[in-house]
């Protein structure tokens, strides 16, 4: 009778059903074999859910955007929100004064659209400066250019959102007004940066409290932040680009020998007339960033990779064959990327050739031969057509002014054009950058990727934000033929890759996009090939140790994790094998899968995944 009384006690029987729901699950895999339920040690970095997903470098810049989601706002929304968040944040890495790339994805129109908001310098301003007079090593900030993010990003919700600007733009002015506790990455960066935050003195106020930098724990106020979001949010980009602000960007710049005017402000157009690229893998459609963004690196590897059955050779930790394979592709597009990579508003660049099934054809020969050859050159693709809508020019605009208080006002915004050049280290994680994925309830998506370029950009303050130094370098250009564009204003070429990818229904199979200097398209590549090709779940494939590989020689820096006998064979096969330099590139993606939304923030950093 006892027994029979503790079986049926209400704490027993509560035990026994939570019990049983736990075997069930266990015993009830998804049809592709694996489970995909989040686990409590996943900390925030991986979480599954039915609807709605967003996945960014901090949580508090997540939280916005899924504010934005549950109530009713779309994929665009949310990612405007996050991204205002983040210059907030995460102000080391992005800002209000840098630029970046939004990649589209509309499904109920099946239409994919991208916006260029880098950083950009209108030529007629730096015609003819005498680079000369600067000293060697001397600060100035030639290298700025005028900042994209708050018209990319304004203009992207007027023409794709649903929601107004002070909803979206609330949260991030509520974290500058407000605060938050400052984690530990951003305190390492705010220590290691001392001189840059202490030349002007707004930043040394916020970041230098006393003399001694702000420090894990401690609140982060950024009261001048908030009252420049905030104008931004009661005018719109005029706040920013006309004005007072824009006085003062002019005064800071003209200061440290930047030659930038009033009139580089007013007329800055982000630039919605170039065409995703677009190519496929297997049975996935592979969309990315147009020139000078580097989504060419992603379409034509995949392109050259297809004909292999990489799943059935094994992981490149496991396997010395794969291990060639890829890292001989990525050599191979890191070639054509040094080469080609620029803005082809002022260069002709073979685009459509470097993205063709006969030139990865052609490359594909070169690739997992078993031995390594010292250097690898770019290739000769077949000429280009228009990285451009063929129906849409560079407007020339009488009174720009009078046009973007127009679009503040709501009403549509002009289209413009174009894109950049620079030289980078292959392998190298230098630079900071951030990105941020989101997939709404109806199948939208965005992958947006913005920055500063390098740590708290070029240091200069202004209003509370930090100014780029992501500008293109005209002192490159000698001849008359060099200046010659189709477009007054000139983007550097940059290794930020939004990409999205559909499956065969077209509808979104996963969303991706990294920072981290020359290692963003290598891996964006790689975690691609994780997802879809080796079938990982997306926390194990951003977890797998990476290949950074360069072209110029067979250096390969690699992360911990690969077998001892594939580093042996691969080392016979010629690759220099060198554990990973300073810097590293982190993912943030959406993965769907069997009807549910995956979301993974790397675990290399801060960020976190929220969705319903």
């Amino acid at each position: 009778m006892k027994l029979l009384t503790s079986l049926f006690n209400p704490k027993t029987i509560r035990y026994y059903a939570v019990l049983l729901v736990f075997l069930f699950l266990g015993c009830s895999p998804e049809p592709s074999g694996r489970d995909l339920r989040s686990s409590h040690s996943d900390r925030g970095k991986r979480l599954v859910a039915e609807q709605a997903m967003v996945s960014s470098a901090h949580p508090l810049a997540s939280e916005a955007g899924l504010e934005m989601l549950e109530k009713g706002g779309n994929a665009v929304d949310a990612a405007v929100a996050t991204a205002f968040a983040l210059n907030v944040v995460e102000p080391n890495m992005s800002g209000i004064g840098g630029g970046g790339g939004m990649l589209i994805w509309k499904q109920e129109q099946k239409q994919a659209d991208y916006v260029d908001f880098y950083t950009a310098k209108r030529g007629e301003s730096y015609k003819g400066l005498d680079y000369e007079q600067y000293e060697k090593g001397a600060f100035n900030l030639l290298s700025t250019g005028i900042p994209g993010t708050v018209d990319g990003l304004l203009q992207a919700l007027e023409r794709h959102g649903t929601m107004s600007r002070k909803e979206v733009m609330k949260p991030a002015i509520n974290y500058a007004r407000e605060g938050f506790p400052v984690y530990l990455t951003l305190a390492q960066f705010i220590r290691n940066s001392e001189e840059k935050l202490n030349r002007y003195e707004g930043a040394r106020k916020i970041f230098y409290p006393d003399g001694e930098p702000l420090d894990v724990g401690e609140m982060l106020r950024q009261p001048e932040l908030a009252r420049t979001l905030q104008n931004i949010s009661d005018r719109g980009a005029a706040a920013f680009y006309e004005g007072q602000n824009a006085d003062d960007i002019v005064e800071v710049l003209n200061e440290a020998g930047n030659p930038a005017t009033l009139k580089d402000l007013a007329e800055y157009e982000p630039q919605w007339d170039k065409r995703p690229l677009r190519g496929n893998y297997k049975d996935y459609d592979v969309i990315s960033a147009p020139l000078p963004q580097t989504g060419f690196y992603i379409i034509q590897a995949l392109n050259i990779l297809e004909s292999f059955d990489l799943a059935r050779k094994g992981l490149p930790t496991e396997s010395a064959e794969a291990f060639d394979i890829i890292s001989s592709t990525m050599r191979l597009s890191s070639a054509d990327r040094r080469a080609y990579v620029s803005d082809p508003n002022w260069e002709e660049i073979p685009v459509d050739g470097l993205i063709s099934e006969p030139y990865a054809s052609e490359r594909r020969k070169l690739v997992g031969t078993g031995s390594v050859r010292e250097e690898v050159t770019s290739g000769r693709p077949g000429k280009s057509l228009s990285l451009k809508s063929p129906m849409v020019g560079y407007p020339i605009v009488g009174d720009e002014a009078e046009s973007r208080k127009a679009r503040d006002q709501h009403s549509v915004p002009l289209a413009s054009a174009g894109p950049g050049t620079l030289g980078y280290d292959e392998a190298g994680g230098t630079g900071e950058t951030t990105h941020i994925s989101v997939v709404d309830p109806r199948g939208n998506a965005v992958s947006l990727t913005t920055t500063l370029s390098h740590v708290f950009g070029s240091g200069a303050w202004v209003n509370g934000f930090m100014l780029n130094n992501s500008g293109f370098n005209f002192s490159h250009l000698e001849s008359k033929e060099e200046w010659r564009s189709s477009h007054p204003y000139r983007i550097r070429a940059s290794t930020i890759s939004p990409t999205i990818i559909l499956d065969e229904n077209e509808q979104v199979r996963l969303v991706i996009g990294a920072p981290g200097g020359g290692r963003i398209p290598t891996a964006i590549l790689q975690n691609i090939l994780y997802v879809v090709e080796y079938n990982l779940d997306p926390l194990d494939a951003v977890e797998m140790p990476r290949i950074f590989p360069a072209s110029s020689s067979p250096e390969v820096q690699i992360e911990k994790g690969f077998a001892p006998d594939v580093l042996a064979e691969v080392r016979r096969m010629g690759y220099d094998l060198q554990a990973l330099s300073e810097g590293y590139a982190r993912l943030y993606l959406v993965s769907s899968e069997n009807g549910r939304l995956i979301g993974v923030a790397d675990p290399r950093h801060d960020g976190e995944v929220r969705g319903f």
